[in-house]
């Protein structure tokens, strides 16, 4: 069974979630969290003090009915007692729900080099590579279109909005960039992982926020109860379509315990993924830059704390390769407190540079959720007989593929509507142009 964030974490810690809370101006609700702690550890303790009396206030009146002597006074005391730890017992579990509701929505303590700023508009440049593209081009919707690779009329109809059907080589290349980025990890010493493509809710809530990014996440509904082996198998918790791989990996580490000489653990998934894109509404609405599913390859690394900022760095590293190798500009961006969401302490972007619209568009988002996940899915080490939590890292390989396209498109098209396939992708397409 995954674990919980507990109250004595919090407590041994509260200074710096304190600060981190601060310096996110959050309005998470940290004292009370400690006051209804406070509360219920105070009525916890009355109750286990109540049964207490209430066992010798027992034992007494068998000795009073053993001697023949009224024991009506006694008798009333004891209802009194049990009326008081009923009333107890029913607060209890209320006051239960809701610590647990705020102890799983809780933001990750905040890395002190994460940049102050009240939305994406004041993430901090880091660095730069690459040429951008001079001049605007075709958008990558009609490019696609004329060259008969893509769909989106037929797919809205027979699907809805923000799905499509890819043809040809564009199907190609979609398959090129997965192997290619898949390759690439796998000689880097990253473990390949295909995951379930549904996740039950009870380990989605470990793996992420669930509060705040349950919206955008694929509820699967079906029967209660289903036949299996001729057996009623009861359905124990909710299902969701993953919306990216990292979940999916996490939950398959939770409650496991390693030895410490055999992190790091590095894994690279590869899955489709499934987003609703709620709050999205009239952004990016043509073409597949922002669609409900999508594929994508996924770093994911379980560490020791002391070595996850040197992981993080590598992981990083291993996209911008990846970019360097697909000849794509790019930039990186450390993210301000206003845009870092509840899970990351640290989270740096790739932003890949879009010539139609002139601007750097984000692709990577690589994390340091410190010991966030493990303690919520129980990640454990072992270092010298003592058991600590593991820091959880992840971190996009090349993107979303379908926004990779994109941005090929973009900065591959031709002034005779053809698209020069980058040179790392050659050998996986067989081909150096599409159309």
């Amino acid at each position: 069974m995954i674990s919980m964030l507990t109250t004595k974490y919090v407590k041994d810690n509260v200074d710096a979630i304190r600060k981190s809370l601060k310096k996110r101006k959050s309005d998470y609700p940290l004292d009370e969290l400690l006051k209804l702690d406070e509360e219920y550890n105070k009525i916890s303790t009355e109750a286990q003090q109540l049964r207490a009396k209430r066992n010798k206030g027992s034992l007494e009146v068998a000795e009073l009915k053993k001697a023949g002597k009224g024991a009506d006074k006694k008798i009333d005391e004891l209802s009194g007692i049990k009326a008081r730890i009923d009333e107890i017992e029913l607060q209890l579990p209320k006051y239960q729900v809701r610590i647990d509701a705020l102890l799983w929505n809780m933001p990750n303590t905040l890395h002190e080099s994460v940049p102050y700023g009240k939305d994406d508009s004041e993430n901090v440049e880091v660095r730069k590579w690459g040429k951008p593209r001079a001049g605007k081009t075709v958008g990558h919707e009609e490019a696609l279109k004329r060259l008969g690779l893509l769909d989106i009329e037929k797919a809205a109809e027979v699907a809805g909005a923000r799905f499509y059907y890819l043809k040809g080589d564009l199907v190609m290349l979609e398959q090129s960039l997965i192997r290619f980025t898949m390759d690439f990890m796998v000689k880097k010493g990253y473990l390949p992982i295909a995951p379930p493509f549904m996740l039950k809710k009870r380990y989605y809530m470990g793996a992420t926020a669930l509060g705040e990014f349950e919206e955008v996440l694929y509820k699967v509904e079906g029967p209660k109860e289903a036949d299996a082996n001729n057996e009623l198998e009861k359905v124990e918790d909710d299902l969701f379509l993953i919306s990216t791989s990292e979940h999916a990996i996490a939950a398959m580490l939770s409650d496991s315990v390693h030895s410490g000489n055999d992190l790091p653990l590095k894994f690279v998934g590869i899955s489709p993924n499934f987003r609703r894109e709620a709050g999205a509404h009239g952004k990016d609405t043509k073409g597949i830059f922002r669609v409900h599913q999508f594929y994508k390859v996924e770093q994911f690394v379980v560490s020791k704390p002391e070595d996850s900022w040197k992981l993080f760095d590598e992981m990083m590293g291993n996209a911008e390769e990846i970019f360097k190798e697909l000849e794509l500009p790019y930039r990186i961006v450390n993210i301000c407190t206003g845009d870092i969401g509840t899970v990351a302490a640290k989270k740096y972007d790739l932003e890949v540079y879009m010539p139609v619209s002139g601007k750097y568009r984000e692709l990577i988002s690589c994390s340091n959720c410190t010991d966030w996940q493990s303690v919520r899915l129980g990640i454990k080490y072992d270092e010298r007989g003592e058991r600590r939590y593991a820091y959880t890292l992840n971190s996009t390989a090349s993107g979303s593929i379908e926004r990779a396209m994109v941005a090929i498109v973009e900065n591959y098209l031709n002034a005779d509507g053809t698209i020069t396939v980058p040179k790392a992708l050659v050998p996986y397409m067989g081909k150096s142009k599409i159309g």
